[in-house]
């Protein structure tokens, strides 16, 4: 089933730390189907303009838009309409992936199969704790397909993924674009998402 068409608008947006803007004047829209890749040098500021959109993040001028209304001032309402992923997968010690899958399953009401995003993702049956870096990786990127939430944003979500790891990923992102869902995904490979909008933040540091 296609998702109804939406779009998020950033307007002007200036995201500032401890009252000094940091990153100025970032303009770009999105509509269903479409993807932007945010990069850049580390520092720059790619985790902060995503904690700004989502609304973990207060400070900033400008404005937000999600199918055309003004959400600046409702960090809740971005949050609900929006998935995020972020660095760190906050994976509960002592559960396999099966079962913090079938919990996130109850969680979000999602009729997604969990032994199928076992069998997708690879997971192991181990303890979160004896997974390797990409496996946990996995692990948190299969809850994107149980969150039901037509906008993604994605924090370097690729990272200590093996190349039958990115694929995966890739074959999930272009199903979410293909439905109808649209994201904006922090990246130092770029490349990896050839048809994507690029905007580099280091044109955009603040003077």
């Amino acid at each position: 089933m296609n998702k109804a068409q939406i779009s998020i608008s950033i307007n002007s947006l200036s995201c500032a730390v401890d009252g000094k803007v940091v990153l100025d004047d970032i303009n770009f829209s999105l509509t269903s189907g479409q993807s932007i890749t945010i990069t850049g040098p580390n520092g720059v500021g790619k985790t902060l303009l995503l904690h700004v959109i989502l609304g973990f993040k207060s400070r900033f001028k400008g404005n937000i838009l999600i199918n055309g209304v003004d959400l600046s001032d409702d960090p809740a309402e971005r949050q609900e309409q929006s998935g995020y992923y972020g660095h760190r997968a906050s994976l509960q010690a002592g559960l396999t992936p099966l079962e913090i899958i079938r919990y996130w399953k109850i969680y979000y009401n999602s009729d997604a199969i969990a032994t199928d995003l076992i069998k997708f993702w690879g997971l192991p049956n181990n303890t979160v704790e004896n997974c390797s870096k990409g496996q946990q990786k996995r692990i948190g990127l299969a809850r994107l397909s149980m969150m039901q939430r037509n906008i993604w944003l994605l924090d370097e979500p690729t990272t200590n993924l093996d190349t039958e790891g990115k694929e995966k990923f890739l074959e999930l992102h272009t199903l979410h674009l293909k439905s109808g869902g649209l994201s904006i995904i922090t990246s130092h490979e770029p490349l990896q998402l050839r048809k994507n909008k690029i905007i580099n933040l280091d044109k955009h540091r603040a003077n």
